[in-house]
């Protein structure tokens, strides 16, 4: 196939995702909303946008994790070593090196974004050398590139409200042709997991598995 979307995440476990959400929650609470989003993502996108879907995992995958990606045909790999860019790049090129043109990397952490927003990603790579979803607090929901551009993913400040404005300035640098997408949120605080839940609406399985932890949109 030659569209791919990458889903890269970690593996939700206490004390190491979610950690500005502690307090008010405590780690495990926090750990349980990040195997929720993981959840919401993979249940809610690859069956909305055909492409080959992988999610590569930064830590050890649990059973019922297996289990999730074989039910959506989601190929379950490994993020490997370095800094978020390092990870990234990996995995563009393991894509790449698979057939695929038009490629994408996205996060968990905007499971309420639209799936037509993803194949807009895509659509987009067949003028434009990369395209990026911005994120409101500075960085972006989604990456995409064409073979090729690896370039755009260096020197990059990872972790601060610089990623997207750095990631414009490295593809002017590099030449490349970058289109955006409408901005999103990410997951990130109390106050944007309130609007996902909200977002999601009541009786969604996000919600639902919210309210068994003992959180709602309050």
């Amino acid at each position: 196939m030659s569209d791919a979307v990458a889903i890269v995440a970690k593996a939700p476990r206490a004390g190491a995702v979610k950690t500005r959400l502690v307090p008010p929650l405590t780690p495990e609470q926090a750990a349980a909303v990040a195997r929720l989003l993981l959840e919401e993502t993979i249940r809610r996108f690859p069956p909305a946008v055909p492409a080959a879907w992988s999610l590569f995992l930064d830590g050890t995958p649990e059973p019922w994790l297996r289990e999730l990606c074989t039910s959506r045909g989601v190929v379950l790999r490994d993020q490997g070593e370095g800094d978020l860019g390092a990870r990234l790049t990996r995995s563009f090129r393991r894509m790449h090196e698979e057939g695929a043109r038009r490629a994408l990397a996205i996060g968990t952490d905007s499971p309420t974004l639209d799936p037509s927003w993803i194949a807009r990603a895509l659509a987009a790579l067949d003028t434009a050398d990369a395209v990026i979803g911005p994120a409101r607090d500075g960085g972006y929901y989604l990456v995409g590139m064409r073979p090729g551009c690896d370039a755009l993913l260096r020197d990059i400040p990872w972790s601060t409200t610089e990623v997207a404005a750095a990631t414009r300035r490295r593809a002017a640098a590099q030449g490349y042709l970058i289109a955006e997408l409408p901005e999103w949120y990410d997951v990130d605080d109390r106050e944007s997991l309130a609007r996902a839940l909200a977002d999601a609406g009541i009786g969604s399985p996000l919600a639902r598995g919210a309210a068994a932890i003992g959180i709602g949109t309050s």
